[in-house]
């Protein structure tokens, strides 16, 4: 298993790469999910890694830059991938290959034990949105 920067825009384009980051997403679609690939391509500060294993994609993380900080916006591994350290090991190989002090994160509940499991630490917030309120979590790991 291997983690790399990934520059094949066809597949971050793809909707075999939508399969694996709409969990990452609410309410994906296809077509909100290329037009946010799009967006981050066309931004130099977020860089797109994928985990592969046996020539196979079955991870990826997109990372967003600033300085020594940098914000995990999103981070998902195949459905038939999950549970099996994939998403840790994106975090690990990632924290190793990049100059960055301080990773962060946005969570809810569903999400919060994994990155305990890598070691973030964590701040409860309540969030009020127009359909109600939402326990997000903000995770931060220090290099």
């Amino acid at each position: 298993m291997k983690t790399v920067l990934c520059s094949d825009r066809d597949w971050l384009l793809s909707e075999e790469a939508f399969l694996i980051y709409a969990s990452c997403m609410y309410h994906p679609t296809y077509e909100e999910y290329k037009a946010q690939m799009e967006d981050y391509l066309h931004d130099s500060s977020v860089k797109v890694f994928v985990c592969e294993n046996r020539g196979k994609r079955i991870g990826m993380m997109v990372l967003k830059s600033s300085g020594v900080a940098a914000e995990i916006i999103g981070i998902a591994v195949s459905d038939n991938a999950r549970h099996k350290g994939i998403g840790k090991e994106l975090i690990q190989s990632v924290i190793k290959s990049e100059e960055i002090e301080r990773f962060k994160a946005q969570t809810d509940d569903g999400s919060i034990g994994f990155y305990r499991k890598c070691g973030f630490s964590e701040e409860k917030t309540v969030v009020e949105y127009s359909d109600g309120s939402a326990v997000r979590y903000n995770c931060v790991l220090y290099k």
